[in-house]
């Protein structure tokens, strides 16, 4: 993965986890916790647009962690797509999505692999609604860049039936944006 082995994390379903608990305030609570698409919640509370930057993206086998979230078989055929999204050439966050290939529409594969919009974006201005579950957080723990940093991992389902694990790592710098831009718009 991405972000290392994210099966050893403590990921906590966001109905079990507390925002005081963990000290964090309540704009970063609540892009933890939102259940729509977090580019186009950005963009409308915050006026943030995200660029997408395309770190990689190839078919690869669905682990056994992965493919249990995902109610497939483990070792079944996904697509792994690797990016960062970026605010005014500033990288807001990591994210890996994986997606099983036997529902995925050739068309929105296409889509995928020219790298240009978020994955959330193209289910939704494909006219797919989506539902968001498994929705948890952790602090990220080990070494590394994404060390000490909050993540959240969720399953991205629609009506049509593609489905797709979605991890995101965020920054630090993006909590500095949405403070400042929380500011301005309050």
């Amino acid at each position: 993965m991405f972000f290392g082995s994210l099966e050893n994390q403590q990921w906590i379903p966001v109905r079990q986890w507390r925002s005081d608990d963990a000290g964090v305030s309540r704009d970063i609570a609540t892009v933890l916790t939102t259940v729509g698409s977090l580019t186009r919640f950005l963009e409308r509370h915050y006026g943030m647009r995200l660029t997408v930057r395309l770190h990689d993206q190839f078919v690869d086998r669905a682990s056994r962690d992965e493919a249990a979230i995902l109610d497939s078989p483990a070792g079944s055929p996904c697509l792994r797509r690797r990016v960062s999204l970026l605010h005014r050439d500033s990288v807001m966050f990591d994210a890996e999505s994986v997606l099983p290939l036997e529902d995925l529409p050739a068309d929105l594969m296409d889509e995928l692999q020219e790298g240009k919009r978020p994955l959330g974006n193209l289910l939704l201005d494909r006219g797919l609604s989506l539902a968001r579950s498994d929705l948890s957080v952790v602090k990220m723990q080990g070494e590394g860049i994404h060390a000490d940093r909050w993540g959240r991992r969720s399953v991205l389902r629609s009506p049509s039936g593609t489905r797709a694990l979605v991890v995101e790592v965020f920054h630090p710098e993006v909590w500095k944006r949405l403070q400042s831009l929380s500011r301005r718009h309050n």
